[in-house]
């Protein structure tokens, strides 16, 4: 690295903590890119601890040009945290929160001043490891998937959705993330209210976009029609609102999390701009 110029930055709420599910990498993965005005190679630590962006030679970096660049690797990877997400179905029962911070940079033509504090609100996951021998795979599903001026405009979309992630407890955050994508599809649907009926429509003409296996059955609402469905995500959302009399025992997953985190992307990705 040291005739190079390049960024690490560090990502927090994925690596193991010795606790939870996690994931991590049979070795560190990389990505050469070809079509970035800046990024001519992306490396992920195997313990996915940290992202190394190595820029273009030819670049030529002043002061002005190098906050732009580091704004700019921001967004990327701010980007790839939502592919992350959204492609979960490989590690899905990791608890994902993801954070990213910058934490080096090493620009050769300039003294580097840039103040290493800034924090980027994504947001550890070793009772299972999975270890995936395909890193390169992964992350070249990951960046396929950047869309850098869709996560730039939409940010405020995607800080709240990262901000639910951070919850503690797990059946407060799915009801507060099921409610947060109600809301995206009555705006999706540019309904005036929100329904239920708006997510089962959503959920099960998008599952199939993020690997998602769809279940739909009678829906348990009160006050449903018999002709009413649900899908899974739904079904869960209402045993947790409306319990039975039996006080039975609802289970919620790190899968069920993650995987309407996938759609949640989803949706925000189909907001108009």
């Amino acid at each position: 690295m040291q005739n190079d110029n390049y960024a690490i930055f560090e990502i927090l709420g994925v690596k193991h903590n010795g606790f939870s599910n996690s994931f991590v990498f049979s070795k560190n993965a990389i990505c050469e890119i070809s079509n970035d005005q800046f990024i001519r190679k992306i490396v992920i630590s195997a313990d996915i601890s940290n992202a190394t962006f190595y820029l273009h030679n030819s670049l030529e970096i002043t002061d002005e040009i190098s906050s732009q660049i580091i704004h700019y690797l921001y967004q990327y990877l701010g980007s790839m945290m939502t592919s992350l997400l959204k492609n979960s179905s490989q590690y899905s029962n990791v608890q994902l929160k993801p954070t990213i911070r910058l934490s080096a940079i090493h620009f050769t033509e300039i003294d580097n001043k840039i103040v290493l504090n800034e924090y980027a609100q994504l947001h550890d996951s070793i009772a299972i490891m999975d270890i995936l021998d395909n890193g390169n795979d992964v992350l070249k599903k990951w960046i396929q998937d950047v869309n850098v001026s869709n996560y730039t405009s939409k940010n405020d979309k995607y800080d709240i959705l990262f901000l639910l992630l951070q919850g503690k407890n797990i059946v407060q955050k799915y009801m507060a993330m099921y409610a947060y994508l109600m809301s995206l599809v009555r705006e999706i649907y540019s309904e005036p209210n929100e329904r239920q009926k708006q997510v089962v429509k959503y959920v099960t003409d998008n599952c199939s976009r993020v690997g998602i296996t769809l279940n739909i059955s009678p829906s348990t609402r009160p006050g449903a029609k018999p002709t009413d469905n649900e899908d899974q995500f739904t079904a869960l959302r209402n045993k947790i609102g409306h319990p039975s009399v039996r006080n039975e025992y609802v289970n919620v997953s790190e899968k069920a999390v993650n995987e309407l985190a996938s759609i949640i992307c989803c949706a925000i990705e189909d907001l108009p701009s």
